[in-house]
Order: structure tokens, then C-alpha cells, then sequence
């Protein structure tokens, strides 16, 4: 057991329930950028010191590409500041989600383990389930369980934006938790993703503001008593 680790995995975790969940986009993004900074630091051994930074300024960077979109957002999109999204089904939900998550994945793991030695599994003790490689699958998971819906689903860029890094991200360390820890070629594909992610998330969110932003054809601005606002006209 390492306690260290398992306390990363949570905060991982608590990291994208947060950024799945929470109405308001500047919390969310707080949430995505502490899910996505901590991840580098979950694997048994931890990547070389170069690729371990890259990954970190990597995640930083994408959050800010994502946050530099929402505060570049016309005031027409005044939704992405203050959106009326979020997980329709509350944090409560995806918690409960996630730390079920986390009891399958625990328990793969173990089992997992106990193949790979050619023996039966055996009930594992609480604190026996808290291996490094257990506790990074159990993240990489509840991350990929949490993270598909808004992936799939989502009802703006925002949101559709920080479902897909969270998938993402959740698939990485699924894969890290149950197989060997990846070399430094494939944690930088992983960081071309997600960089790519949150290009395509950034440019989305812009294009989704414009367009909230465009008064919609057949309406003209003409001055009336009461004041200034838009009155059909024939086309």
C-alpha cells in the first residue's frame, strides 16, 4: 500500500467529478486541470523526470486553452461563464459513480494480479486492495465511466470539451493500472491527445460564442418607444 498514491488517485478522481458536475465553468475547469495535472504521478515507477514535466505542463496547457476560450466568449455567451448544464444528475450521483468505480476496479486488479502469479484469488484485506497499480486502474476508470456520457452527449463545447479529456485521461490510466506502465513514446502520444483535445475543445467553444453572439436572420434592430429592441420584419 502506498498512501501517497492512493490520496493522488483520489484527488484525481474528486478532480473529475468536479469537472463533470459543477454548473459553473470556472469551477469545472478548476476541477479538469487538477485531474489532468495529477494523473502524470500515478503509475509503479513514475516516467522519467522530462516526460513526467511534459505531461504536467501539457495538462496546465490545456486547461488554460480551455479557460482562455470561455473568458474570450462574446457576453452573448454568457452561458459558458455560468452555464445551466452541468451533470443533470448532481454530484451525489457521479460520486456515488465514481466510488463504484473504484470498488470494480479494485477488485479487477487484485484478481489480475493474483492470475498473473499462476494462483487462485484470494479475499484481499482493505488495505491490501491499495496497491499503486490497483489504486491507478481505480481512477483510470471511475475517470472513463464519469467522462463518457458528457464525451458522448454533451450539450455545448465546454462541456463535450471537458467530457472527452476526462475519458481520455480515464483510458490512459486504466491502461497504466492494469498492464505495465507505458514508455515514454506512448505517454507522449497520450499528451498529444489530450493536447489536441483541448485545441479542438478551445476552437469549439469560440465557434459556439460567435454563433450565440449572431442575431438571427429576419430580425432587424429598429428603435422603439419603450427602447432599443430587435421587432420581426418581413423577409
Amino acid at each position: 500500500m502506498n498512501p501517497i498514491l492512493a490520496g493522488v488517485a483520489l484527488a484525481v478522481t474528486l478532480g473529475a467529478v468536479v469537472a463533470i458536475s459543477s454548473r459553473e465553468a470556472r469551477t469545472a475547469l478548476v476541477g479538469l486541470a487538477l485531474a489532468l495535472g495529477l494523473a502524470p504521478f500515478l503509475g509503479d515507477p513514475l516516467p522519467q523526470v522530462s516526460t513526467l514535466a511534459t505531461r504536467v505542463v501539457a495538462a496546465a496547457l490545456t486547461a488554460y486553452l480551455l479557460r482562455a476560450a470561455v473568458g474570450a466568449a462574446p457576453p452573448a455567451a454568457a452561458r459558458h461563464p455560468s452555464r445551466p448544464g452541468g451533470s443533470r444528475i448532481g454530484w451525489p450521483a457521479e460520486l456515488l459513480i465514481a466510488a463504484a468505480a473504484w470498488i470494480v476496479a479494485l477488485n479487477l486488479a487484485h484478481g489480475l494480479d493474483a492470475l498473473s502469479v499462476g494462483g487462485a484469488a484470494s479475499t484481499p484485506g482493505g488495505l491490501a486492495l491499495l496497491a499503486p497499480r490497483a489504486v491507478t486502474a481505480a481512477a483510470g476508470l471511475a475517470l472513463t465511466i464519469v467522462g463518457i456520457v458528457p464525451a458522448l452527449a454533451g450539450k455545448d463545447a465546454l462541456r463535450a470539451a471537458i467530457g472527452s479529456l476526462v475519458l481520455s485521461q480515464g483510458v490512459l490510466l486504466f491502461r497504466t493500472g492494469v498492464a505495465d506502465a507505458p514508455g515514454d513514446l506512448e505517454q507522449l502520444g497520450g499528451v498529444m491527445v489530450l493536447l489536441a483535445i483541448g485545441v479542438a475543445g478551445a476552437w469549439l467553444i469560440g465557434a459556439e460564442g460567435r454563433q450565440a453572439a449572431t442575431p438571427p436572420q429576419g430580425l432587424e434592430m429598429a428603435a422603439t418607444a419603450g427602447g432599443d429592441e430587435p421587432r420581426p420584419t418581413a423577409l
